[in-house]
């Protein structure tokens, strides 16, 4: 006997697809959810992203000044 399938078959999801895709095609493309800022309505709030901004800001800056004194050292010998 054989055994029933579990979960979203795939003729449900063939049945299912033109449903989800009309329901959610103008949320769901990239180029259209990051226009109008993060499809999801939980953000950080102001002032914690802007210290993570300018801590990642000063990482970048370190690194860079790091490579800098690398190819100076290089270019030395």
């Amino acid at each position: 006997m054989r055994e029933v399938p579990r979960g979203f078959g795939f003729w449900l999801w063939w049945f299912a697809f033109p449903y989800f895709y009309w329901l959610w095609r103008y949320w769901y493309f990239p180029w259209w959810t990051w226009i109008y800022g993060y499809p999801w309505p939980y953000t950080l709030p102001k002032e914690q992203e802007i210290a993570l901004l300018e801590d990642q800001k000063r990482l970048l800056e370190e690194a860079l000044s790091d490579i800098s004194k690398r190819l100076e050292e290089l270019r030395g010998k």
